[in-house]
C-alpha cells in the first residue's frame, strides 16, 4: 500500500477489505482539498472548470497549489448543458481565481492533454462533458498524467438521461468499466452532503494504465 492510499484509509476511516467501490461518507469537497494539501500535492489539473467554483475550493484550501484549469469555455456541437452561459462562466472563473496560481488552458480536453507529460501531476479532477465517450477519454488519458501516489478524482458518479438530445450523464458506467479493465483496486465513491456523489482512486504501480 503506498503512502497516499494509507493516508486516505486512515484519514477517512475506510476499510478496503472486500470488493470495490469503497464508500467514504460525509466528507465535503473542501475536506478533500485540505487532505491533498496535507499530503503535499502542489500541482494539479481540473478538467471542466465552468465558473471556477470547485477550482476555488481546491486553491483556497491549498495555498501552495498550482492548478491548471482546462475547459473549452465555448459552445460546440453535441454539448448542451450550459448553452449561452459558458462565455460568461469563463469571465467568472478568471475573476474568481485571480488571487491564486492558476493557469487557464482554453482547449478541448484531448487537445490540452498534449501539453502535459506522463506522471507530471499530483492529481487530476475530472468534471467535463459527462457522456460516455468524453468521460472515457478523459479518464483513460488524464490518468496517465498522474504520478504513482497521486489521485484521480471526479464528479457526478451517476447515470442520468433527460430526453434524446438533452444533457446525458454516463460517468458511473465509465468509471466502473475503467476500474475493472485496468485493475484499479481499491477505488472509492464519496458521498458528499449537498453535492453529487464523486469517485476517486489512488494511482499505484499495479495499475494497468
Amino acid at each position: 500500500m503506498n503512502d497516499t492510499l494509507k493516508y486516505i484509509t486512515n484519514r477517512f476511516k475506510v476499510n478496503i477489505d472486500g470488493k470495490p467501490p469503497f464508500t467514504i461518507f460525509n466528507e465535503d469537497r473542501a475536506v478533500m482539498a485540505r487532505a491533498m494539501a496535507e499530503m503535499g500535492f502542489k500541482v494539479g489539473a481540473e478538467i471542466g472548470v465552468a465558473q471556477g467554483i470547485h477550482a476555488e475550493i481546491l486553491c483556497e484550501n491549498n495555498p501552495e497549489l498550482k492548478l491548471y484549469c482546462i475547459d473549452i469555455w465555448n459552445q460546440y456541437r453535441g454539448y448542451n448543458e450550459y448553452t449561452n452561459r459558458i462565455n460568461r462562466y469563463y469571465k467568472q472563473a478568471q475573476e474568481r481565481l485571480r488571487p491564486y496560481d492558476c493557469v487557464f488552458i482554453k482547449k478541448f480536453s484531448m487537445d490540452a492533454i498534449k501539453d502535459f507529460g506522463d506522471n507530471s501531476l499530483d492529481f487530476v479532477y475530472i468534471d467535463a462533458a459527462h457522456d460516455f465517450k468524453s468521460v472515457a477519454e478523459d479518464i483513460y488519458e488524464w490518468s496517465k498524467k498522474v504520478k504513482v501516489g497521486g489521485i484521480v478524482y471526479g464528479h457526478d458518479y451517476k447515470r442520468w438521461r433527460k430526453g434524446e438530445k438533452k444533457h446525458t450523464v454516463e460517468v458511473k458506467d465509465v468509471v466502473q468499466a475503467y476500474c475493472y479493465c485496468k485493475d484499479i483496486n481499491p477505488w472509492f465513491i464519496l458521498k458528499i452532503p449537498k453535492y453529487e456523489t464523486s469517485w476517486m482512486f489512488v494511482r499505484q504501480e499495479s495499475d494497468r494504465i
